[in-house]
């Protein structure tokens, strides 16, 4: 199992902290996260469209156990999919397990299944479970009720959507911290109030914009490359939006095409 684990690519990715989230739209998840860590929960389930922070969240909980010396796995179910659903077994032996991406599993009665099975197990051992999707459980269009019933049973939480500044800000500065990456006043402030709002496309922005000043020393960023790192910014932030857009259009399609029957499964 430790060798599937490994070329499964299911370590926790080391970039991303609690206080990345420290924003005011955020508060009332941390504190269910805080309720987490003590034990005064027992799963937490979050949900949010594409983009707003629910990955980069999932991978900051799952590191926030593991510097509290716990064992913590992060699951993307979006890139297990496609592989053994054998995968999930014993898992349950982490303290915490996060499962992202369920919404993938709605064509899969079989990672279903053992989705249902992996909560039954981790919840005997008394484990904790976080979960993340891009919509509440009641609308998962699982053929699965049980595993429904499972998921609805955690604290409910929307992500905020990424338009609060304040939210925007608190990310933005806690990861330049970590990262030691420091850009001029204008290219901050640009990034914050013309670029994307959803925080998955603020980062990708960032991301894109920091190789253009990586070899360049504080004294040496001329007017030009700032002027670039600013139409560099609009460009991008145009993309997300237009990739939203289309988004929106393809979930709308597979709303109308779903036929959402379900099927009980009793254990």
């Amino acid at each position: 199992m430790a060798e599937a684990q490994l070329s499964l690519n299911l370590d926790i990715k080391h970039d991303a902290s609690l206080s990345d989230f420290s924003g005011p739209g955020w508060m009332s998840i941390i504190d269910a996260v805080r309720q987490l860590h003590v034990g005064l929960i027992g799963q937490l389930y979050l949900f949010g469209s594409p983009a707003t922070g629910k990955s980069h969240l999932l991978s900051a909980i799952c590191e926030s156990f593991i510097e509290m010396d716990k064992t913590a796995i992060c699951l993307s179910l979006n890139e297990l999919i496609h592989t053994d659903v054998h995968v999930l077994s014993s898992l349950e032996n982490f303290d915490l397990i996060a499962i992202d991406d369920l919404e993938v599993l709605e064509h899969s009665s079989q990672w279903q299944e053992a989705l249902f099975h992996l909560i039954n197990r981790s919840r005997e051992g008394q484990r904790q479970l976080l979960f993340a999707a891009n919509r509440p459980a009641s609308e998962l269009p699982f053929q699965l009720t049980d595993l429904l019933t499972r998921l609805a049973q955690a604290p409910t939480f929307k992500v905020p959507n990424g338009h609060e500044l304040a939210d925007r800000q608190a990310l933005l500065q806690s990861i330049l911290r970590r990262r030691g990456w420091q850009f001029d006043g204008r290219i901050i402030d640009h990034l914050l109030t013309d670029g994307p709002h959803r925080i998955g496309a603020m980062m990708e922005v960032l991301n894109y914009i920091q190789p253009m000043f990586s070899n360049l020393g504080r004294s040496n960023i001329s007017k030009a490359v700032i002027s670039d790192a600013l139409r560099t910014i609009d460009e991008q932030t145009l993309a997300a939006e237009l990739a939203d857009i289309a988004q929106e259009v393809h979930d709308d399609s597979e709303a109308a095409n779903n036929d959402n029957h379900t099927i009980p499964l009793d254990f």
